[in-house]
């Protein structure tokens, strides 16, 4: 949940050619070129032959592909990645022992964000793998989801596990809900419930530990405010928007580790899910 610019062609560029090798220039802005994304040939060919140059990409005849050099550098680097920051030893750090909590402040919610995110992959590897619950007072973060927020529901449809996720209100905001909460692995609601009072908290429980984002007061306040706004006037300004969302807050994250507390909250979203 966390506020970036659309993706660069370059970026873009480089997900075509991972996705399907031996591409034209000409089928890379084809496929570039959706939605509000226009690039023209120049643009194109400016991007591919920086790639060249970084030793990214190799062309053959008018066809191009990923240096398999630089893939098995990612390969090799993934690896790393993964033995480090799956680790027991990473992951124990964020996790608190059975009955006992950890909490961390931020300054700034996009901080806040990002740790969150980092917390749940952490508590997804952590635990069986069980349903996991989730409530959302207001879906802010669909307003200006970007790349990583995709990765995180990609990384939830890998687990394997159930979703299931209650938001306060959909406002003019349910059509990129149900976009971003798209999986079938997820299911999502819209109607009032068993957490509906706490309007400044955001909750998930995973396993047996329940991790719980609180907002001040008046930044939520002002979050809604803005929305309702946006959505009235059905145009987004990412501007106006940021101004709220990178504005300094005391946001404050809690997770605990309490067996018959998630069980309790379980045993509720299951009963509001199955009504």
């Amino acid at each position: 949940m966390l506020l970036t610019t659309e993706p660069s062609l370059e970026q873009i560029t480089l997900r075509l050619l991972a996705a399907q090798p031996q591409l034209t220039a000409e089928q890379i802005r084809q496929q570039a070129s959706q939605g509000k994304n226009t690039f023209s040939h120049a643009a194109v060919y400016k991007v591919l032959s920086r790639l060249q140059a970084n030793g990214l990409v190799v062309r053959a005849m008018s066809k191009y592909s990923l240096s398999l050099t630089w893939v098995f550098d990612l390969l090799t680097f993934a690896d790393n990645v993964s033995r480090t920051y799956f680790s027991d030893s990473y992951i124990g750090s964020l996790i608190p022992a059975a009955g006992s909590k950890l909490s961390w402040k931020f300054s700034s919610l996009v901080r806040c964000n990002d740790f969150w995110n980092q917390l749940l992959l952490a508590l997804l590897k952590h635990t069986p793998p069980d349903d996991v619950f989730a409530w959302v007072p207001y879906p802010w973060f669909v307003v200006l989801q970007d790349d990583r927020e995709s990765r995180l529901h990609q990384a939830f449809k890998m687990s394997r596990r159930k979703f299931y996720t209650n938001f306060g209100s959909s406002g003019p905001f349910e059509a990129a809900v149900r976009k971003l909460y798209k999986h079938k692995n997820q299911a999502i609601s819209f109607a009032r419930g068993p957490l509906a009072d706490l309007e400044n908290s955001y909750i998930d429980v995973i396993g047996d530990f329940i991790l719980t984002v609180t907002l001040p007061a008046d930044t939520a306040r002002r979050i809604q405010t803005q929305l309702h706004e946006l959505g009235a006037s059905k145009e987004i300004n990412p501007g106006k928007f940021l101004s709220v969302i990178s504005e300094p807050c005391r946001a404050k994250v809690v997770l605990e580790c309490s067996p018959k507390k998630a069980a309790r909250l379980k045993k509720e979203f299951l009963a509001f899910f199955t009504v």
